[in-house]
């Protein structure tokens, strides 16, 4: 799939928010120019489509200037062309090259990405570029990344298309012999083979009791031991992620499962319903969750809604009890809940959700029913 991002205008637009985030900090802070270190590498990719594990980017008025070490030099260049590249000399450390670049900047105030950087980063960099101050960005490339464009709606669209392709194809090759952990690779192999550059983050496959454990990881046991498992996986494209739940039956369903599926299903339901541009995040979760306590099951349901996905498999929105906000437009979303019910097993059913101006889409295409093995 050929898909292009326009590069400029994302930093543009990162820039003029670094702008006004200065400018709102008191005068004595901010008189004079401010700069921007960006240093997580999700936001560095987003910004610039540079793909190494080492890469800052530093903002000052005159532009953007790429920073990495001697392994990503012809990296650099194939894949930021529009961008000044600085390569960190072997004698020297990241650190220097950032403090030197910093230092050489007419910005006497820097700001770096608290939430990305440690303590020590922190300490180390103010101590060598002197004078300079260093502040808060206050998330501001995440804040961007929150609303996607149509390219990389694109870009997860195909990505939940192969997800469900290659369920799908993994369900119809099951052998009873599989344990959750074979179940798992041979999803991953589907995955592949339909163009996916795998897992999206590692897959939850839990059969039986052990579904009542909503961050299970796959083991040794038999998929088919208890008639019915828990599906939560989610497959990678050019760097977008997917991310859907639903259950898997290898025989007859206990009632107890079945009632619980039918609440969830509902609640996930009202939940759809209740997302569109400007709701309130609490509002959302609380359209689903109300209905699973007026059902009784309120403290089985023990985790968030659902979030915002994109590059990482967890970005803001988060959608919970814990956290203030609205949702936009263009946001990309899942809407999971679950019940979980300990020694018994549980339930949880989660889908794509694309916000839109009077409503939203669902991504995703499965049914609620139980998946059939086989």
């Amino acid at each position: 799939m050929d898909v292009s991002f326009d590069f400029k205008s994302r930093r543009a637009q990162v820039w003029g928010s670094a702008t006004q985030a200065v400018e709102s900090l008191p005068a004595t802070t901010t008189d004079m120019e401010a700069g921007f270190l960006v240093s997580n590498p999700v936001n560095v990719r987003y910004l610039s489509g540079f793909t190494g594990s080492n890469g800052f980017l530093a903002f000052d008025a005159s532009g953007c200037t790429l920073l990495t070490d001697g392994r990503y030099t012809t990296q650099a260049a194939t894949e930021c062309p529009d961008l000044s590249v600085r390569i960190r000399p072997l004698e020297s450390s990241m650190l220097e090259l950032i403090a030197e670049t910093l230092r050489d900047s007419p910005s006497g105030a820097w700001l770096i990405e608290s939430s990305h950087v440690s303590r020590e980063f922190h300490r180390d960099l103010a101590g060598a570029i002197e004078k300079n101050q260093l502040l808060d960005s206050k998330l501001i490339v995440e804040n961007l990344r929150q609303r996607k464009d149509e390219q990389e709606i694109l870009l997860i669209r195909k990505s939940i298309e192969i997800n469900q392709a290659a369920a799908i194809a993994t369900l119809k090759s099951f052998e009873s012999s599989w344990s959750e952990k074979q179940f798992s690779w041979e999803l991953e192999r589907n995955i592949r083979e339909l163009g996916g550059d795998g897992f999206s983050f590692a897959p939850i496959v839990a059969a039986g009791p052990s579904s009542a454990m909503p961050h299970y990881r796959p083991s040794g046991n038999p998929c088919n031991s208890y008639g019915f498992m828990l599906l939560d996986w989610g497959s990678n494209f050019h760097g977008y992620a997917s991310d859907i739940t639903r259950m898997v039956a290898f025989a007859e369903i206990p009632d107890s499962i079945k009632q619980i599926h039918s609440v969830v299903a509902d609640a996930k339901q009202a939940a759809i319903e209740a997302v569109k541009d400007g709701a309130d995040l609490k509002d959302v979760d609380t359209a689903a969750r109300g209905l699973i306590k007026a059902a009784g099951f309120g403290d089985q349901f023990n985790h968030g809604l659902g979030h915002g996905f994109g590059l990482e498999i967890h970005e803001s929105p988060f959608i919970s009890p814990a956290f203030d906000g609205q949702l936009s437009s263009g946001m990309v979303i899942t809407i999971e809940p679950g019940i979980y019910l300990p020694e018994i097993g549980g339930v949880r059913l989660e889908d794509d959700i694309l916000v839109t101006d009077d409503g939203c889409v669902v991504l995703n295409d499965l049914s609620n029913d139980f998946f059939q093995a086989g």
